[in-house]
């Protein structure tokens, strides 16, 4: 007879009866009140401030896409309608005006793989690795670029995965990134069935299930058996990374905060570290422990036969907040990585943790449904604006100089 070990088994029923009753209430509210798709629309004149347009450019395209077919976003106002212009929209416009996406930018580069990377838990990795999914697709200064972005979950946790596609963040799901790792799935099949939207159209995430972690600790067996002659530390830049890369132009990878099989494929795969520092002192030790041990990781890989093409490692401050004590902390950041480091922080506001109540990312969180202060949220939405551009600005020096 099966023991219940103190209860064990039943608090893992009621645990997950809750966890799905806290989903669908969820979904319940955001399809009564049209919360189901991303929020932020523009007018004519919001757009015609963006850059490399003006009033006259945005009405000339408008005039002549919409005689093209071209339907644009419009909502009432009063007895008229007014032009409510979504993301895609915006981006269409650029397009018309023939200004060059990022991608043309940077032919024949492939996507740029991002890891924001830390061994210590709680340091924000994954606030900032959505942050920056989401915000560089809506930036209004990136808006131009058209950037299409893809989040690989390989954390047990699931934690990106509930930020930006919270149906797939519970229970087991079996179409998860480390599952697909052992699969020779085509672009095709992974677009198909793998790769899944997030609520701001042009991100998308392949999810993370609870079950990862007993395929992270059997890795180089699973390895051996399902794809032999394969280098266990290059299978997700195999088999995943290069058969969608057309299709991204960012891609960021999120792991757990462990030394494992799934670290070091990102740390193969990656183009550029992100490093996020907290200042307290016990996570600030804990990241500099990890630094010293980055160089390891390094020649561990290049042991195995892969050859690392990280073209830097950035450090940047999170959970910032005014204390002088965490301002001292940052002088000694400062000593450590020197130039790589990042002239914005990712600060501790409200905002931050309180959009995840509803499974939103800072820049998804529609300050109608949003539950605290909108001036928080506000703020908050600023600071992730200014995040994401300095580590936009950033990725194109780096991209530039090597």
């Amino acid at each position: 007879m099966k023991s219940n070990y103190g209860g064990v088994d039943e608090t893992a029923r009621r645990a997950n009866t809750m966890l799905r009753s806290m989903s669908a209430d969820i979904i319940g509210k955001r399809a009564e009140f049209g919360l189901d798709q991303y929020y932020q629309t523009f007018t004519r004149n919001s757009v015609a401030n963006l850059p490399k347009l003006s009033r006259r450019a945005v009405e000339q395209a408008i005039e002549e896409m919409e005689s093209n077919g071209h339907i644009f976003g419009k909502k009432d106002a009063g007895n008229a309608k007014h032009y409510a212009l979504t993301v895609q929209d915006v981006t269409d416009i650029y397009a018309h005006r023939k200004v060059p996406k990022y991608r043309e930018l940077h032919k024949g580069d492939g996507p740029f793989v991002i890891f924001v990377v830390n061994l210590k838990g709680g340091v924000s990795k994954t606030v900032s690795t959505v942050t920056l999914a989401h915000g560089l697709r809506v930036h209004p200064d990136l808006l131009q670029y058209d950037l299409r972005n893809l989040v690989i979950d390989l954390d047990p946790q699931a934690s990106s995965t509930m930020f930006l596609n919270h149906a797939n963040s519970i229970g087991s799901i079996i179409e998860t990134a480390a599952q697909t790792m052992l699969n020779d799935l085509d672009s095709d099949q992974l677009h198909r069935d793998i790769i899944q939207p997030t609520i701001i159209p042009g991100v998308d995430i392949i999810p993370a299930s609870i079950d990862d972690g007993f395929v992270a600790s059997q890795w180089n067996e699973l390895v051996r058996e399902h794809l032999p002659g394969v280098l266990p530390s290059d299978v997700l830049r195999r088999n995943i990374i290069d058969r969608v890369g057309k299709d991204y132009d960012f891609i960021f990878i999120d792991t757990g905060p462990h030394l494992d099989a799934f670290m070091l494929n990102a740390i193969a795969a990656s183009d550029l570290l992100l490093t996020p520092t907290p200042p307290a002192q016990v996570d600030f030790h804990s990241t500099l422990k990890y630094l010293t041990r980055l160089p390891e990781m390094l020649e561990q890989l290049e042991e195995e036969g892969i050859n690392p093409k990280i073209k830097g490692n950035i450090g940047f401050m999170s959970k910032m907040t005014s204390k002088r004590d965490h301002e001292m902390t940052l002088g000694m950041a400062r000593d450590v990585f020197t130039s790589y480091i990042l002239d914005a922080t990712l600060p501790r506001l409200d905002g931050f943790e309180r959009c995840g109540e509803t499974f939103d990312t800072i820049v998804s969180a529609d300050p109608q449904s949003y539950a605290g202060s909108a001036e928080a949220l506000k703020n908050a939405k600023r600071e992730a604006e200014r995040f994401v551009q300095a580590v936009f600005k950033r990725i194109e020096f780096v991209r530039s100089t090597c």
